[in-house]
């Protein structure tokens, strides 16, 4: 989605398009994909600054962190983002030409809203399998305390004078 901050000049000015995020990779443990988004942009110059009103309505397919299976999200994000030719000013996004691209920040804002840590409703836990076995941080630090270090187990069986 590109923008032309000039046209924000116009206060009733309104963009508004769908956004295709579908050639988009993401990190197949926490966001499978995105299949629609829907973004409807209006704004205001100021003359260092341009204030977007931004909002955001995408369907997102998340990750179950349980199971590894699809859950279907509806993400929905009422934002604004400020930007500025300035380069003095650390809250804002700086930009150097008046028309740029808006797909990263819409994406930014979309993977943001996403938990790192969805559970499908039902999914459990799996508790051991073959190969592995499920502890809880107590156990675990329990087993460390009592493990022999293998390394260092056939010095105990050497023998020393004592002269």
């Amino acid at each position: 989605m590109k923008i032309n901050r000039y046209f924000f000049q116009n206060k009733d000015y309104v963009l508004e398009e769908d956004v295709d995020f579908s050639d988009t990779s993401f990190d197949p443990t926490h966001i499978r994909g995105i299949s629609n988004t829907h973004v409807k942009v209006t704004g205001t110059d100021y003359d260092d600054y341009l204030i977007l009103n931004v909002k955001i309505n995408s369907d997102v397919i998340g990750v179950c962190s349980y199971t590894l299976e699809d859950i279907p999200l509806k993400v929905k994000i009422d934002t604004s983002l400020t930007f500025s030719f300035l380069d003095e000013d650390e809250d804002v996004i700086h930009i150097d030409n008046p028309i740029f691209e808006l797909d990263p920040y819409i994406l930014g804002l979309i993977v943001s809203e996403v938990p790192l840590t969805l559970v499908k409703k039902g999914a459990k836990l799996p508790s051991s399998g073959e190969g592995y076995r499920v502890l809880s941080e107590d156990q675990y630090e329990e087993e460390q305390k009592n493990k022999v270090d293998s390394r260092w187990s056939a010095l105990d069986n050497i023998e020393l004078d004592d002269n």
